[in-house]
């Protein structure tokens, strides 16, 4: 639909980022950094860009009004990112990007779970196939054992 190419071009360029970060985590991780250090200089990293956009790009204020937002916000790094983003760090140290990449379906299956599980939200036929492929996908990719490392 020529209305959301815009949609499908921000869509192809997260998933290049993404898989660049993936790669380029994978290959620190190869060199033997550590994963904590991995994550904090990946977040440095990316706070410094994302810092300099929002300086260009944004005129509204975009720190915090209050405490409660200031402690959703320090919550969201600390859960989301540093724990997210850490573990994921660890996972690509142990196991290929591609395997990893596979993986992080495992949100959208979860988000959906818990959507309905907590929020009353209805999962349709399409929603319960896609997750049913996700986990099919993942069993078939998963990285196999060798007889000398069982």
């Amino acid at each position: 639909d020529p209305a959301r190419l815009a949609g499908d071009r921000d869509g192809v360029v997260t998933a290049l980022f993404f898989a660049l970060y993936f790669l380029t985590v994978e290959r620190a991780r190869a060199q033997g950094l550590g994963a904590a250090r991995v994550t904090f200089t990946a977040s440095c990293i990316t706070a410094l860009v994302l810092l300099g956009a929002v300086a260009l790009i944004e005129t509204r204020p975009v720190l915090p009004h209050s405490l409660g937002a200031a402690g959703g916000l320090v919550a969201l790094a600390l859960v989301s990112h540093a724990g997210g983003q850490g573990l994921l760090s660890v996972a690509l140290g142990r196991l290929p990007a591609g395997f990893s990449s596979l993986v992080i379906f495992l949100e959208a299956v979860a988000a959906a779970i818990l959507a309905w599980l907590l929020l009353g939200e209805a999962l349709g036929a399409l929603q319960v196939l896609g997750g049913g492929l996700i986990l099919a996908g993942i069993a078939v990719a998963r990285p196999r054992r060798s007889a000398r490392t069982a």
